[in-house]
């Protein structure tokens, strides 16, 4: 009984030894516990605005008509975007389109209008913007759509109101007489306007037109120098404008005769030294234009009068229909160039 209770004894000791011997290793053999170091947040600082520098943009006005007015400029290098300014005479430039692009149609144009136009190009760099220095202004003076036009000149524009009045362009006016010369349509009072007898060139400015076509010069193309009658021409552009600063003047080439021609006509060289003097004089100036194409319609290959009315001068009905339809195609390309 003594040897039981004394092996139990034993037992019971042995095991609390075992025990205490098992927690002492655990607690060697547990890991030491370790902090995460969390990093620390860095303040990233603003980077400083990287200097940018722009060209100067090249401003150009290809159109210049009512409710369209088409600005063209040159892509600037490192530019992302453009500020284009307009200002009207006597009035500060304002902002009115801000673009990435490198055109404009001004929509809002008005007509008989005088806008100035200038363009800026812009880039951002850290929160600041870099500019150009602004274009050169461009000042323009806005066209109607439909301009009023006037068409004065001998027996050909006399056919054009009996034979082709319904194709003349839209908004135009015809002012004619057989035999004119350009002296008498600066000097001779013929027209009857209101009670009073006047000239030709003064009927023209009663109108106020935009734009006058001229056919006059056949008879004087018979002494075979145009100098002046280039001289009339001229003066008749200065008292025009004197009215209308803005008005355009077309000089219609004088037509070409046929092989045989009545002897009331000039011949084709002494017409073409004419056309020469004209086309020089609308070279050199503003607003005078030179229109010549018409007389391929009304010639044949070799450069003489097929549309003729008989005494190889005076154009046909369907030649003068011709003509005048493609007076009013160039009256509208004039508009739109």
């Amino acid at each position: 009984m003594k040897k039981v209770i004394g092996l139990s004894i034993v037992t019971i000791v042995f095991a609390f030894a075992l025990v205490f011997f098992a927690k002492g290793n655990m607690a060697k053999a547990a890991p030491e516990q370790t902090t995460t170091k969390v990093p620390e947040t860095t303040t990233h600082k603003k980077q400083p605005a990287k200097k940018i520098s722009l060209s100067t943009p090249k401003l150009k006005i290809k159109k210049h008509y009512e409710k369209h007015i088409r600005l063209d400029w040159n892509s600037v290098d490192k530019a992302q975007s453009y500020r284009v300014l307009r200002a009207q005479k006597g009035q500060e430039f304002t902002l009115i389109k801000k673009t990435a692009k490198s055109a404009f149609t001004d929509k809002k144009a008005k007509k008989r209008k005088t806008y100035r136009y200038k363009i800026v190009a812009e880039a951002k760099s850290g929160g600041k913007t870099f500019t150009s220095k602004e274009s050169k202004t461009k000042s323009v003076y806005v066209l109607p759509k439909n301009p009023r036009v006037v068409i004065c000149g001998e027996c050909f524009v006399e056919g054009m109101k009996l034979y082709a009045k319904k194709y003349k362009p839209k908004n135009s006016y015809i002012i004619s007489k057989i035999g004119i010369s350009t002296s008498g349509m600066l000097n001779d009072n013929y027209i009857n306007y209101k009670g009073r007898s006047i000239t030709a060139i003064e009927r023209i400015a009663y109108y106020n037109p935009d734009r006058v076509y001229f056919l006059i010069g056949m008879n004087e193309a018979k002494g075979g120098n145009p100098s002046s009658t280039v001289k009339n021409y001229k003066k008749a552009f200065k008292l025009l404008k004197s009215i209308n600063p803005h008005i355009e003047m077309v000089l219609m080439a004088l037509p070409p005769v046929g092989r045989s021609h009545s002897s009331g006509f000039a011949s084709n060289p002494k017409i073409n030294r004419y056309n020469r003097a004209y086309k020089k004089y609308a070279s050199k100036t503003k607003n005078v234009f030179y229109y010549s194409r018409y007389r391929k319609l009304i010639s044949d290959g070799a450069g003489y009068l097929k549309a003729n009315g008989g005494d190889g001068g005076h154009w046909s009905s369907g030649g003068t229909i011709k003509v005048v339809k493609d007076l009013k195609k160039h009256s509208k390309s004039l508009t739109k160039r």
